[in-house]
């Protein structure tokens, strides 16, 4: 079961404060900081918009690869089987092309119904724990991910792990 929790902005919020209080010792500059994370966060959704994680990320200096990595620690996400070597390298050169929506939903833990509505357009604001559960379906570095969809990043190659 994913961990619901850390894909709330409260939780999130909760995290980013003992951050602070650990990296800043000083109350004033403390203040300061916890004001500007405020005002980024009330930009977001309940559930944790990915612009917004990526922002405060950012903000902090902190290490987007490292940060997701133990912030999303229950995440369930997998890679997807076509992104695995086969040893057949026409296999391995076509393969990861042919999956469907609902394969790479279910190895990213999007919900199929919701995977549809972002793929459509209908949708366009991912949530942080959707962006690392691509990430990790599509075997790259979260920090890939959120450069690509939010810092005019480069459209990350997907290679075979």
């Amino acid at each position: 079961m994913i961990d619901n929790q850390r894909n709330k902005l409260e939780y999130f919020t909760s995290h980013i404060s003992s951050i602070l209080k650990k990296k800043i010792k000083d109350k004033l500059e403390l203040k300061k900081m916890s004001n500007q994370i405020s005002n980024f966060l009330n930009e977001s959704s309940p559930k944790l918009d990915g612009r917004i994680f990526y922002k405060v990320l950012i903000f902090l200096g902190e290490d987007i690869d490292s940060f997701c990595i133990d912030y999303f620690n229950k995440h369930e996400g997998y890679i997807l089987a076509s992104l695995k070597k086969n040893g057949n390298l026409f296999h391995d050169l076509i393969y990861p092309y042919l999956n469907s929506q609902n394969q790479i939903s279910d190895s990213s833990k999007i919900i199929a119904k919701r995977f549809n509505r972002l793929f459509s357009g209908e949708l366009n604001e991912l949530y942080a724990d959707e962006i690392y559960g691509l990430s990790k379906a599509l075997a790259c570095k979260p920090s890939q991910l959120f450069e690509y969809f939010y810092g005019q990043g480069e459209r990350p190659i997907i290679r075979l792990s």
